[in-house]
């Protein structure tokens, strides 16, 4: 799936009002990421300071501070959990998540409370994608803009 040259993969769930990614993993946790669109307005990360492992963060609530060009930012959890790992070669390295933010640049896992009632608040496929448009449009995105960082960009 793809939007103005930015790239959101099939098989996540997605949170728009965030520009988050998530993975359900096999233990039943989630891993939680920026999507491309999220790098793509923040531009260059420079610092990723998560929550400690262990901590519960409810709903809208902070799991870590991320820095960018001339601002830093909370990243606000799209569901309840508990942080079971913070993503420490992001950490040592916050580039990795421009350069492949839906890989080696995952941020933290969580333990959500109640995953069988959040699960639905997600979006996956054409339904992201119409989000992901709207989003987009609503925020006056211009992907030829030279000061946005459009990852897949030549």
């Amino acid at each position: 799936m793809n939007i103005h040259g930015l790239d959101f993969p099939d098989h996540l769930l997605y949170a728009p009002d965030y520009n988050l990614w998530l993975h359900e993993e096999a233990n039943g946790s989630l891993t939680l990421g920026l999507t491309a669109y999220g790098c793509a307005i923040y531009g260059q990360i420079f610092a990723f300071t998560p929550k400690r492992d262990g901590q519960h963060i409810d709903k809208d609530r902070s799991f870590g501070v991320v820095e960018f060009a001339k601002a830093a930012c909370s990243a606000r959890s799209p569901l309840a959990g508990v942080i079971q790992v913070s993503n420490e070669a992001v950490v040592r390295r916050p580039a990795l998540i421009n350069q492949d933010c839906y890989g080696a640049g995952w941020m933290v896992r969580i333990q959500p409370d109640d995953w069988a009632s959040a699960r639905a608040d997600f979006l996956s496929g054409d339904d992201a994608l119409a989000a992901f448009a709207e989003r987009m449009r609503l925020d006056g995105y211009d992907p030829e803009d030279e000061g946005v960082q459009a990852l897949g960009r030549d």
